[in-house]
């Protein structure tokens, strides 16, 4: 009797994961919605890299508009009827079973039932036009924070991800935004809401349509964002990085990524100038970290960096100090050139003892 009972316990639940296994998630555009008589949404048809899918709406289909974050299901289904037009984004979870449907062209393409269908965002056609007078799309809601700007015949020119952290962000083994004091938290956040956006996003998308136009088929989408997380903290400072990613070549999809750091009191939330954070004069800073550096650096680089390094370049993190001299301040070198000191490396009474991040102790 166990032995069946166990075998039957066995069928079941390989038929529940088959039935997961089944599902399929499809992802697009919504090209036409179709409705009955009451006015209710019954299916619609999605277009994605020129494919058409139909999906089925049934009863039990769950669905999940943008615009609503709580509420019963006839106000989720009311909400959902309102978001789902020509145009917006759409994502549906069906089963594999192929069904067929007739678009009002005429044309027969596969359809699924959906199990689930959300409402990712929407595309503004004419969103917004460029220099020369072309007219651009603008496609929202790709991700959480993000949007994409197209050409009208498709071709997508950059995708920009809106500026994140240092709220909700986490680094295993560090503190965050949370460990402040009250008071510092409020002063952090207002900092980071100021500091907004590193980058022109107009001139950005101009500069990837100029690339475009050169490169033709070559060209490769840019792509844009900004993430602020925390990078260390000592016992009265707590020392953050964003980081900020452009597009440098979109023949190859490449793209450069700046470093900007800075350090709040952990109390207070002021923003500490970063010669405070070192013990010694910043002329002493200047000479002495290229010989912290972990490697042997050649004599002209030396000598540039003494004359070039600027503290605010100096990062501190997890394992030691981080400099990125950025592209065309050493003569000697025509990129962005990276170094690091290991804490291991930096001698007693050269950073600050409050200043000194917790984490180093377990390094030593």
């Amino acid at each position: 009797m166990k032995r069946m009972a166990s075998l039957l316990l066995a069928v079941l639940l390989a038929m529940s994961l088959t039935a997961c296994q089944d599902e399929k998630r499809v992802e697009g555009l919504v090209v036409e919605v179709r409705t009955d008589a009451s006015g209710d949404v019954t299916a619609f048809v999605m277009e994605n890299e020129r494919n058409q899918t139909g999906i089925l709406i049934a009863e039990k289909t769950t669905v999940w508009p943008m615009g609503i974050s709580s509420g019963s299901p006839a106000e989720y289904w009311a909400q959902f009827q309102k978001e789902l037009r020509v145009d917006a984004l759409a994502s549906a979870w069906c089963y594999s079973r192929r069904e067929k449907l007739e678009t009002a062209e005429g044309k027969t393409v596969r359809a699924y039932w959906a199990t689930s269908v959300e409402i990712l965002g929407g595309l503004e056609r004419e969103a917004l036009t460029l220099r020369d007078g072309t007219p651009v799309d603008l496609r929202e809601g790709d991700g959480q924070r993000s949007r994409t700007y197209r050409l009208s015949d498709g071709t997508e020119l950059l995708r920009v991800e809106e500026p994140f952290g240092p709220e909700n962000v986490y680094v295993m083994g560090l503190e965050s935004v949370d460990d402040l004091s009250e008071t510092a938290k409020e002063k952090v956040r207002q900092y980071y809401e100021e500091q907004g956006p590193l980058y022109d996003e107009l001139e950005a998308l101009e500069r990837a349509y100029a690339a475009c136009r050169e490169l033709g088929e070559e060209f490769q989408a840019g792509h844009i964002y900004q993430d602020t997380s925390p990078a260390a903290s000592g016992e009265r400072v707590m020392y953050f990085t964003t980081e900020l990613t452009l597009p440098e070549d979109y023949s190859m999809r490449e793209h450069r990524t700046v470093s900007i750091h800075a350090a709040f009191d952990r109390e207070t939330g002021e923003k500490i100038d970063s010669r405070d954070l070192f013990a010694v004069p910043e002329e002493e800073v200047r000479r002495r970290l290229p010989e912290l550096v972990e490697w042997e650096l050649p004599s002209d680089v030396v000598a540039d960096m003494t004359s070039a390094l600027d503290l605010e370049w100096i990062g501190f993190g997890r394992d030691g100090l981080y400099i990125v001299f950025p592209a065309g301040s050493l003569p000697s070198e025509e990129l962005d050139y990276h170094v690091s000191v290991d804490c291991k490396n930096i001698p007693e009474g050269f950073i600050q003892p409050w200043a000194v991040p917790e984490v180093w102790a377990e390094s030593s």
